[in-house]
């Protein structure tokens, strides 16, 4: 099963791609594409027994400036991307 979490990209327009933590040992990418800046999508997570099977733990990556960031996050809240 999976569950919904927003990714809102605060920098600038470029492409940012998010990977949630399956297992200790597992990172699956869940999206990689451009977001504009001030903009935000909505990104199918994955319910995973590590977790609650409403929050995942998730990494990401803004490829324009580098920047990188690891957060928890709930369902129906918000990523927020440097």
């Amino acid at each position: 099963m999976a569950f919904v979490i927003y990714v809102k990209n605060n920098g600038d327009t470029g492409t940012v791609s998010v990977s949630q933590w399956i297992n200790l040992n597992e990172l699956k990418e869940i999206h990689n594409g451009i977001i504009e800046a001030d903009g935000q999508v909505a990104v199918q997570a994955l319910k995973t027994e590590e977790n609650d099977n409403d929050r995942g733990d998730f990494e990401w990556r803004h490829s324009g400036s580098g920047l990188t960031g690891r957060e928890d996050v709930r369902a129906e809240d918000v990523l927020r991307v440097e």
